[in-house]
């Protein structure tokens, strides 16, 4: 065999073994590609079913508001602000314990907000269709009862039939 002859065929074998090492690396760049969307698809599953998932708590709609123990506080300037709002929560069904001062004395901004444990979170939820948008303040209490807190930009509840409306 002439050298000619056994140049040519030693860079063919190169030209193929490099052909087969690209196509190679490239099936496994696609494989690693489509192997970490899926997961990324199946975490995105997972987060949903976990947030759709049932609880033991009844969905807000089904509450009434007479399941729902509220603390009234104002944390406001406005006298008597607390004592209205309690009057208007009882009116609809609520049942009112403590109205007072904001007994944390913080600065509330805005309308307002809603201090509840995880087992007053539906109940608090229900409270907010009433008292409109204000926000949300979840701690670690055992009891369900939810502590409403005036703001100064609280003005009156929700249209009655309107915060029934689910």
């Amino acid at each position: 065999m002439s050298e000619e002859h056994y140049g040519r065929s030693t860079e063919a074998r190169a030209r193929r073994r490099r052909a087969v090492i690209t196509v190679g690396l490239a099936l496994l760049m696609v494989f690693f590609a489509g192997w970490y969307s899926m997961s990324y698809i199946r975490a995105d599953e997972a987060s949903r079913s976990a947030t759709s998932s049932s609880t033991s708590e009844p969905p807000a709609c089904d509450l009434d508001p007479s399941q729902v123990e509220v603390n009234v506080y104002n944390a406001t300037d406005r006298e008597g602000l607390a004592g209205r709002v309690a009057g208007d929560l009882k009116k609809r069904g609520f049942v009112v314990r403590t109205v007072a001062n904001d007994p944390k004395q913080v600065e509330v901004t805005g309308r307002g907000q809603l201090r509840h444990g995880p087992n007053g979170s539906q109940g608090s939820q229900l409270v907010a269709r009433h008292v409109g948008t204000v926000e949300d303040d979840p701690d670690d209490r055992e009891r369900a009862a939810v502590d409403l807190v005036l703001g100064p930009d609280y003005q009156h509840l929700v249209d009655e039939d309107r915060a029934k409306a689910c």
